[in-house]
């Protein structure tokens, strides 16, 4: 890419590299732009636009079309985009959908992931209407300091409508009443007071996490009942944090017919569950969890307490 002639360009562009979605990232005074290869979870290249010179370790400087980016002695990977100090939160926008412009087209993927705060979703409509993305994947709204209303909320599922996920890692302002998110594959809130018992069981989702939530003992058994008896056919993990101390398992799974997992005597299912995520793969260790079965399907259903959570996973493709 250092050498950006239209031979070196084409190289990169045809060589069918595997490249992750583009990741959009809005903070509160830098804007980034990640690429990830399909097999490694450490960005590429990274490029961050900046509206001040914040230092002056430059080994040598690259031009992208009409871009000049600054090369780091620390990392390589880590490209700088200085704009004008003056420059306004649209013009930094404008750069950002310059540089997707052309990485877009040199690795041939036009997918997004956003990372953004609340306070940059009202003033974002020119990026994301000018941004020729074909389809953004999820996005992730980030920020303790600032609390997220539901009219920031619907306008960011307008913009961008994700098609994999939603992650909440902030405040959310009382009465908050997002439930289209409940029918994406996957959604992580941090802040899930607001989350009800009904949403849980309606949820079409495959992921759900929710941390600060109001659910209890009880609520685990209800749901994992309802589970047995066939609802929330399409989901493979559940986790629930803020259950500090190891529950009552006798109580929560009183009437079902569970197992403790044993690697000698017990193959049925492997140790270890998987998430794939878009950037990075999560693996949880079952060894302590126990297992029991949906009689209507045959499906093996895990529970496991570990640290300050519960995990419930299904394991879809194994049965008994």
């Amino acid at each position: 890419m250092s050498q950006t002639s239209k031979r070196m360009f084409g190289c990169i562009k045809f060589s069918k590299l595997r490249i992750q979605p583009i990741r959009l990232f809005k903070a509160e005074k830098r804007w980034a732009i990640s690429v990830y290869e399909k097999t490694d979870e450490n960005p590429k290249l990274v490029i961050f636009l900046k509206t001040e010179n914040e230092g002056n370790d430059v080994m040598r400087q690259l031009k992208m079309k009409d871009s000049v980016l600054d090369v780091g002695e620390k990392n390589e990977k880590n490209l700088s985009c200085y704009l004008n100090s003056e420059s306004k939160e649209e013009d930094v926008d404008l750069e950002m959908i310059r540089l997707f412009n052309y990485l877009s087209d040199l690795f041939n993927n036009k997918t997004v992931t956003v990372w953004i705060r609340p306070f940059r979703i009202a003033t974002s409509h020119f990026l994301f209407s000018n941004l020729p993305f074909e389809s953004c994947l999820f996005f992730k709204i980030l920020g303790k300091e600032t609390v997220l209303s539901n009219t920031l909320t619907s306008q960011l599922l307008d913009m961008l409508k994700p098609t994999i996920g939603v992650t909440l890692k902030c405040r959310v302002e009382k009465g908050f009443n997002q439930r289209s998110i409940f029918n994406l594959k996957r959604i992580n809130v941090a802040n899930a007071k607001w989350v009800t018992f009904d949403d849980l069981l309606n949820m079409n989702c495959e992921r759900a996490f929710f941390k600060k939530h109001s659910f209890t003992q009880e609520d685990v058994k209800q749901f994992i009942n309802h589970w047995m008896a066939g609802s929330n056919p399409k989901l493979m993990h559940l986790r629930l944090n803020c259950f500090k101390l190891e529950p009552n398992w006798e109580h929560i799974l009183e009437g079902i017919e569970y197992n403790v997992w044993d690697e000698k005597e017990n193959k049925k299912r492997p140790r270890n569950f998987q998430n794939h995520y878009i950037y990075s793969t999560e693996e949880i260790d079952c060894k302590n969890g126990l297992d029991f079965e949906r009689k209507s399907d045959g499906m093996i259903g895990t529970v496991i307490h570990q640290s300050d959570q519960i995990d419930f996973v299904v394991w879809h493709d194994i049965q008994f």
